[in-house]
């Protein structure tokens, strides 16, 4: 409100020499718009943010979904757990029975 009030003044002090007579209304109209937008947007960022994150949230939870859905798909890596083990895994073989 203070805002608003100060260039009030500052419209009033500047009518004289710099708006003409002519568009003092539409230029006042103009700037009390431009002073009450952003009061409204401010009204809805406590609603966007958290269906921001529950959209967010949502994807996270399908990329992991994909994930697991297609885990054999990738092919295991040899471990230490099994130093006896020659050539590539099990499922890297060409002769290995291929499963879809």
């Amino acid at each position: 409100m203070a805002g608003e009030g100060a260039l009030t003044v500052v419209l009033r002090t500047l009518r004289t020499r710099l708006i003409p007579d002519a568009v003092f209304g539409s230029t006042l109209s103009v700037t009390i718009v431009l002073v009450v937008v952003p009061m409204s947007v401010a009204g809805t960022l406590p609603g966007l943010l958290p269906a921001c994150a529950v959209l967010r949230g949502a994807a996270v939870a399908l990329a992991f979904r994909g994930l697991w859905h297609h885990r054999a798909s990738y092919v295991p890596s040899r471990t230490a757990a099994d130093p006896t083990a020659t050539g590539p895994p099990a499922a890297a073989r060409a002769d290995a029975p291929r499963t879809a």
